[in-house]
């Protein structure tokens, strides 16, 4: 999937962000280099989802799951790992959901509205059906509700034996980017531990003002 390797750029500048606490540059580089090495070792196996958005997913799953075993095999503890795995994907993830939150604005009515338009944008491309099943939920109006009944990432995940992981640097990523939509994300279960469902409860605090 070429499409990897022309994230590495994004990546670079994530992990550069991320990492250089801890790593130099040439580190940083070599660390970049497994991970790719690692991703293309398991890109022949890994599951052919139906959706565009879903084999998207799934491959970038697996390219988290080869950085982390990149700091692994640094000597890093598995907490530790986590951690940075989870600082350099925010990072990335961030980039990525620019396009989104931007788009996101045109037109909105009110935060509310705002927030609605960010995740049926995500909804559309990359969490689309049938990859994702998603099921709206009743909700007051200051809420944007939806439970995830299926990722394909989190079965690729916890297939690995990597739940943690998952939870860690893909699940609580959606915390900070609903901050970043004005909205606060409440969300109780996920697939990722051991659920049958990610709730997902993006509350506007003053939903019913006009957006910004």
């Amino acid at each position: 999937m070429n499409t990897m390797r022309a994230l590495r750029p994004v990546l670079a500048t994530a992990a550069q962000g991320s990492l250089s606490a801890r790593f130099n540059r040439g580190a940083i580089r070599a660390i970049l280099d497994d991970t790719f090495a690692d991703y293309e070792a398991r890109r022949s196996e890994l599951p052919r989802e139906a959706s565009a958005g879903g084999r998207l997913m799934v491959h970038l799953a697996a390219l988290t799951i080869g950085l982390y075993r990149s700091l692994l095999g640094r000597g890093l503890a598995r907490s530790e790992a986590r951690s940075l795995t989870a600082g350099v994907t925010w990072r990335a993830y961030a980039k990525i959901a620019a396009v989104p939150t931007a788009l996101s604005r045109v037109g909105a009515r009110s935060t509310t509205d705002r927030v609605k338009r960010a995740t049926d944008l995500f909804r559309y491309f990359p969490f689309s059906a049938p990859s994702y099943d998603m099921v709206d939920v009743a909700s007051g109006a200051d809420v944007v509700a939806f439970d995830v009944r299926r990722c394909p990432v989190a079965e690729y995940f916890l297939a690995e034996g990597l739940g943690e992981l998952c939870v860690e640097s893909w699940c609580n990523l959606d915390f900070p980017l609903a901050e970043m939509w004005g909205a606060r994300l409440e969300r109780r279960t996920t697939i990722a531990a051991g659920a049958d469902r990610c709730e997902f409860r993006w509350r506007v605090p003053g939903g019913a003002q006009e957006a910004t």
